[in-house]
């Protein structure tokens, strides 16, 4: 008998919801709108154009259904939300911060992450990432890639919109598709951003970079200078 007041109880509830789903969109005046419609007056099958998409925010207080209609509505994202890693370089001087160490794939616990190094025309290693990738669908969005980097380089994105019809080529993501500015993860991260720890870290970073770059200016200085090839005795 308990059991039936029960779901009787849980019914009304959300009929009640249900009709103040209306009388909400009623005093807003969208009553003959479709939620998450365009901005005409009648648009049951206009949608929002993309990156327009009205932003559903949630609480206790909210009167109605809780329903979103994604797509064309959207719930927040928050900034502690991962999906996957990205790449981060420089906006000021598009530097790639990382250094191809390895230690990335190495915390990564499916090991997705797999890369090669880059080397200059004379063989020698370079700090610099000839390749990058990332299996999409082995990465289990753990986040230890970004919290082992020494070198601030690898961060993780908030884009869940991921999915397609093709999951053999286009599920991994190579080097030119992981690289974010510096200047989106500081839109995307605000806080995290503006925290003291990272200011810290990346004066770090910025130190270890110009260490490096102090490091190729003095090995070029140092290369002997190439001796002239041997000319034909003129005649």
């Amino acid at each position: 008998m308990g059991m039936g007041t029960g779901v009787i109880r849980g019914h009304a509830i959300t009929l009640r919801r249900f009709l103040l789903t209306f009388w909400r969109d009623a005093r807003q005046g969208r009553g003959l709108k479709r939620r998450g419609g365009g901005h005409g007056l009648l648009d049951f099958f206009r949608k929002p154009e993309r990156g327009s998409e009205p932003t559903i925010t949630q609480d206790f207080r909210t009167d109605g259904l809780f329903t979103v209609e994604y797509p064309d509505e959207r719930l927040p994202v928050y900034e502690r939300f991962r999906v996957l890693p990205v790449l981060v370089y420089d906006t000021e001087d598009g530097n790639v911060r990382c250094t191809s160490c390895n230690i990335c794939a190495r915390v990564c616990p499916p090991q997705c992450i797999w890369m090669t190094q880059a080397r200059s025309p004379k063989g020698t290693v370079v700090p610099l990432p000839e390749d990058f990738y990332i299996d999409m669908d082995v990465c289990m969005n753990c986040g230890l890639c970004s919290e082992y980097c020494p070198f601030d380089a690898i961060k993780m994105d908030q884009n869940f919109e991921l999915s397609n019809y093709e999951r053999h080529q286009s599920h991994i993501y190579g080097l030119q598709d992981l690289l974010v500015s510096s200047e989106y993860y500081a839109k995307t991260h605000p806080e995290a951003w503006s925290s003291s720890e990272e200011a810290t870290e990346r004066g770090k970073v910025a130190k270890k970079k110009d260490q490096r770059l102090q490091k190729a200016l003095a090995a070029g200085r140092s290369t002997p200078a190439a001796k002239p090839a041997p000319q034909p005795a003129k005649a």
